[in-house]
């Protein structure tokens, strides 16, 4: 992982992307949707494809496609109130939280191919490659809907926590990881370890309050609780937490590389570097609303 020297963090509100120099760990450029300023974008989904960033946008039920070399964006109508994204085999895969189903665009001929149905308000979208799945979190069915990449199809619903946020594979292909947010409500969030091979959930690791995001690698999960402006570290083999960071505001994106935790705080629209080992934060201020982050 050390050649990932940067972050592109899409702020909502902003409707732009940052751009930020890890090795530095500058803001280098904003890089502003719509250089009109004519209409509110919200882009709250990114993925990173080939030399492109694509963005899930909210507020224009679009997708738009920026070439991270000359900058040049293409938006395209998508569906209503776009969530996130993530790509397989040059398709891109995009959930729309109205509509209640997943988009698939062609992003060779641009243009959507299908809509395959998922559960309600889906609100973040996963490709596991490896076992060539698709899985997606339904905040208001409390379900995850998993979809066969290669059929399109083999649509399976399973019931979940309360207001899931967001469902991973491990890297190892073998448990899905739930976000299970419990937004709204007395108790804490946890995280559920479902197996793939029978769907049984085989535990639940309780979190912070409000847990929105996740981020998995191997051994460990981190985990942003929104509402208590914490993190969570996990051991998923051992099905506990380990360590909670305070944050302050409301974590939202979280990513890590060997080093670093990468969280985007919600509230005041900053972006920390936490040191994974001796806890020391460091904050440099970014657009308004940070949601989805990618390393390119």
């Amino acid at each position: 992982m050390k050649n990932l020297r940067n972050l592109y963090i899409c702020s909502t509100s902003s409707d732009c992307i940052s751009n930020v120099n890890l090795d530095l760990f500058v803001e280098e450029e904003k890089i502003y949707l719509d250089k009109q300023n004519l209409k509110r974008i919200g882009p709250h989904g990114i993925y990173v494809y080939e030399n492109k960033i694509l963005t899930a946008n909210s507020y224009d039920n679009s997708i738009s496609i920026v070439n991270t070399n000359n900058h040049e964006i293409e938006t395209y109508f998508v569906g209503m109130h776009c969530n996130d994204l993530s790509v397989y085999d040059n398709k891109a895969y995009v959930i729309c939280g109205d509509s209640d189903d997943i988009i698939v665009f062609d992003l060779e001929k641009k243009n959507i191919v299908e809509a395959i149905p998922c559960g309600n308000s889906p609100h973040s979208i996963y490709i596991c490659k490896k076992k060539e799945l698709i899985i997606v979190a339904n905040m208001n069915s409390d379900s995850i809907t998993l979809v066969d990449c290669a059929q399109n199809g083999s649509i399976k619903e399973i019931r979940v926590g309360a207001y899931p946020t967001k469902a991973v594979i491990t890297p190892d292909g073998n448990y899905i990881l739930v976000c299970e947010s419990n937004i709204g409500m007395n108790n804490k969030g946890c995280i559920s370890i479902i197996s793939l091979k029978n769907y049984n959930v085989l535990n639940k690791i309780p979190v912070g309050n409000s847990p929105v995001d996740m981020y998995c690698s191997g051994k460990y999960c981190y985990v942003s609780n929104f509402g208590e402006g914490t993190v969570s570290i996990l051991d998923i083999n051992n099905y506990k937490e380990i360590k909670k960071i305070e944050v302050g505001g409301m974590p939202r994106g979280i990513m890590e590389d060997e080093k670093y935790l990468y969280v985007g705080d919600n509230y005041n629209n900053l972006l920390f570097r936490i040191d994974k080992v001796t806890e020391n934060k460091k904050a440099i201020s970014i657009g308004a609303e940070p949601t989805g982050m990618t390393l390119l």
